[in-house]
Formats: C-alpha cells, sequence, structure tokens
C-alpha cells in the first residue's frame, strides 16, 4: 500500500492554512471596501458631500492641506496654509500617504481610506506571521487572523482614515522581524511605525517582556544563553529605531512642515522641536476629574464598558449637519462581544501556562510560545496607557485598543487551541463571531428608535 511521504503531507497541512488565509484576505477586504462611499449627501455629486467618520474630520483634512488642497469653509484646518501639516501633535507618515492618495486618486474616499484597506490587510497577514513566529501551527495561527478580521473595531479603523491600523500592523511585522532574529529589521519598523502615531515603540516594552519570559525559562531548565546577547538585541533594536524615527521625522518635517493652528505658525525647533510639541500636546490632553464624554479609563476597556458612537445616520430622523444624507449607518467603535467575553479568561491561561512552565509542570508547553507572547503583547501595549491614566490623569478612549488587541487575538486563540477535544463549542464559539462582525458591520439595517 502507497503512503505519501510525510514530508509532502506536512507541506499538504501548511499549505491549505496558506490557502484560506488568502481567501481570509480578499473576504476580509471585500467587507472594508464595500459601500465605502458611503455615507454621502443627497444628491452625491462632489467629495465634500461625502461624510467623514469620526477623526477623519483632523487627518482627511490634513491630508487636503498636505496636499494643497482647500477643505470646505469652517472644516477642521480649513484655515491653515496649503502644503503644511496642521495635524502637528502626530507624525506625518500617515497622512502623507493620504495626500499621496489624494494626488493620485482625486479627492474622494477611496483616496481618504486606501491607506487604512492596505494596512489593514497586512495586519492580518501579519497575525498569522506572529503566531508562525511564537511557534503556533498554521491553523492556530489562520484562527488569530480570523479572530482579527473578524473584530468589529479593527474592521471599522481600516476602513476610515484613521492612524491606528497602520501603526497597529507596523508594530505587529516589528515584532514578526524580531522573533524571526531580526532585530535591526524590527528596529527600522518601529522608526518607521512610530513616524505613523507614538505608541509604536511600546512593541519594545513588549519584546522587552518577552525577553524576560524566555530568560525566566531557560535559567529554570539551566539552558539559559548569556545575559548580554537579548540585552544587546533589544538595544540595538531600540536604537535603530530611534535613530530611523528621528531622520524619517526630519524628512517629513520638510515635505510637510508641522503648523500649529492654535498659535497660528509653524511648529520650530527642528525635529526635536516637533518631538517636544508632540509630548508637549499628549502631556496636555488630561481628565484630572475622571473621563467625560466618549473618554474612558484603560481598565474598562477590557469589558467594552463605553463603545464609541463614531457616526450615527438615521435618514427618518436627521440631525444637524446630517440632513438628506443616505444610507442609514451606524458607526460603533466596540471590540467585538464574543471576543472580548474570552478576554480575561484566556489571559488568565496564559498567565498560568506560563508559571506552570516556570514551575517545570509537564504537559503545558503546546504551541511553543504563543501564552508568553499574547500575554507580553497585552501587558507591553496596554499597561502604557494604564499608568499615564492612573498616574497622570491622561485622557484615553476606547479605540487605543486597535494597538491592544494582538494580544487579546493571540491568548483567545490559545484557549481555544488548549479547548479543541471540544468541537461543537468552539464551532458554536465561531458562529458567535460571525454574528457579531454581521451585527456590528457599520452598514447593517438595523431598527431605528
Amino acid at each position: 500500500m502507497y503512503r505519501r511521504p510525510a514530508m509532502t503531507q506536512r507541506v499538504r497541512s501548511i499549505s491549505l492554512p496558506i490557502v484560506l488565509l488568502g481567501v481570509l484576505s480578499l473576504l476580509s477586504l471585500g467587507a472594508r471596501v464595500a459601500w465605502l462611499n458611503d455615507p454621502c449627501q443627497s444628491p452625491c455629486g462632489t467629495s465634500t458631500d461625502h461624510v467623514l467618520v469620526f477623526d477623519e474630520s483632523y487627518y482627511v483634512n490634513a491630508a487636503r492641506i498636505i496636499a494643497r488642497i482647500a477643505p470646505p469653509p469652517n472644516a477642521t484646518y480649513a484655515t491653515a496654509p496649503l502644503g503644511d501639516d496642521p495635524n502637528a501633535e502626530h507624525p506625518q507618515l500617515v497622512k502623507l500617504l493620504m495626500a499621496g492618495s489624494i494626488e493620485l486618486l482625486g479627492d474622494g474616499p477611496l483616496a481618504w481610506r486606501l491607506t487604512s484597506l492596505v494596512f489593514g490587510s497586512l495586519a492580518i497577514l501579519g497575525m498569522f506571521a506572529l503566531v508562525r513566529a511564537a511557534g503556533g501551527g498554521p491553523w492556530v495561527a489562520l484562527g488569530a487572523a480570523t479572530l482579527m478580521a473578524a473584530d468589529t473595531l479593527l474592521l471599522i479603523h481600516s476602513r476610515i482614515g484613521t492612524l491606528d491600523v497602520p501603526v497597529a500592523a507596523m508594530m505587529i511585522w516589528a515584532a514578526v522581524l524580531y522573533l524571526r532574529g531580526r532585530p535591526l529589521a524590527a528596529g527600522v519598523a518601529i522608526g518607521v511605525g512610530t513616524c505613523m502615531k507614538l505608541v509604536a515603540p511600546y512593541v519594545l516594552l513588549v519584546l522587552a517582556l518577552y525577553e524576560a519570559g524566555r530568560a525566566i525559562r531557560a535559567r529554570r531548565e539551566r539552558t539559559r544563553e548569556r545575559w548580554w546577547r537579548p540585552v544587546r538585541r533589544l538595544a540595538s533594536c531600540g536604537a535603530l529605531a530611534a535613530g530611523v524615527f528621528v531622520g524619517l521625522l526630519a524628512v517629513l518635517d520638510r515635505i510637510a512642515p508641522p503648523y500649529d493652528p492654535l498659535t497660528s505658525r509653524r511648529v520650530t525647533g527642528g525635529v526635536f522641536g516637533h518631538i517636544a510639541h508632540m509630548l508637549t500636546y499628549a502631556a496636555h490632553q488630561t481628565s484630572p476629574h475622571g473621563p467625560t464624554g466618549i473618554a474612558s479609563d484603560p481598565w474598562t476597556w477590557i469589558v467594552d464598558y463605553k463603545p464609541i458612537t463614531y457616526l450615527n445616520v438615521n435618514p427618518s430622523k436627521p440631525v444637524p449637519g446630517l440632513i438628506d444624507v443616505r444610507p442609514a449607518v451606524h458607526f460603533t467603535g466596540v471590540m467585538s462581544p464574543p471576543l472580548m467575553a474570552l478576554a480575561l479568561p484566556s489571559l488568565a491561561l496564559a498567565a498560568w501556562t506560563i508559571a506552570s512552565q516556570l514551575r517545570g509542570r509537564p504537559g503545558v508547553a503546546e504551541e511553543g510560545e504563543l501564552p508568553l507572547v499574547g500575554l507580553a503583547w497585552f501587558i507591553g501595549t496596554w499597561l502604557p496607557f494604564a499608568l499615564l491614566a492612573l498616574l497622570f490623569d491622561r485622557t484615553s478612549y476606547l479605540y487605543y485598543m486597535v494597538v491592544v488587541m494582538p494580544g487579546i487575538y493571540i491568548t483567545v486563540m490559545y484557549l481555544l487551541y488548549r479547548a479543541r477535544r471540544h468541537r461543537k463549542l468552539i464551532a458554536l464559539y465561531a458562529l458567535t463571531v460571525l454574528i457579531a462582525a454581521i451585527a456590528l458591520y457599520p452598514l447593517v439595517p438595523l431598527p431605528w428608535p
């Protein structure tokens, strides 16, 4: 009886998840591209008839200014000088990419949102690559990528023109490169990501926690490497990230000089003056009497305590500014409820697994370093937000979870992997994730109050 060689079977077991990852990527892209031009004022004839969603009012108008296109009168940054970046509290890279799309494709929704669409797809592919780099199998990696693609928060931010998905994608790929033994390439990715949004260096804390966990475990197993090697990897990664950030930001400052609309002047002091401006601006975003409006405390994010309504269009009951706008839409910034229902249990399982490994207990080393990477990602990206809010009353918002969620995708998938014998329950859970993704899709018709 003929038997296929083991290598052939192994290739087939890996190739099928890769094929399904391609299908997933296309389906996710289709879901994000669908109705990309909506909502729009009726009749929908010009670019200004299209409605900006949430913080697009800042970033799209800043990109227009960079592209030397004047925003509509009374719009955000309408009086800023053309060619400058009036959104100087953030680095220019994403806005410059949006401006390039506007110049190439015209001032419209596709140009505004193309950068997020592309990086949303890169983030999903990066999620697969990160799980594989952490030692997870191809099916577990496909599951984590699927959870990301089905997460409402990721879906919405990867179809609107904001900064969060591009920086999250760069952070994920930086971690992939580092885990694959390329700390210098990871440093370059972090530096580029920091020129998108200043949260990118949080991944350095993720990597430090990862290295610490590996070092402690290796010491218990008496196979530890020399202490200076992980330190050298982290130091070289961080140093190159800082150098790339400063160098690239200096170039961006020359292309689109930072402009402060509060003082009606360009930000002075060169690249370090711009960095100081961004840090000072962030330091002044505080809520000393507790979060108000759409703001929320980081410790409430894990239970989806305070979703944010990004845009609500009800044609039967129009509000000022949204009259004659079609179709009905409801953009809600919220994480997938089934996903978050398992967030705390999965993080607890990851912590227990790591503790058991450190104690040398057998049978808990499944799926490589997946629990360590997942828990390190969550702590490394969530803890800075929590400390800033706790120690300095820093204002924070639920959508900051975009860069934290990869840790939850990984740990939830690890929990499902450990429960793989209960196939019916896992299938039922997968169905709830799919139903939530459809129900919370911003252009699904809903009953209006």
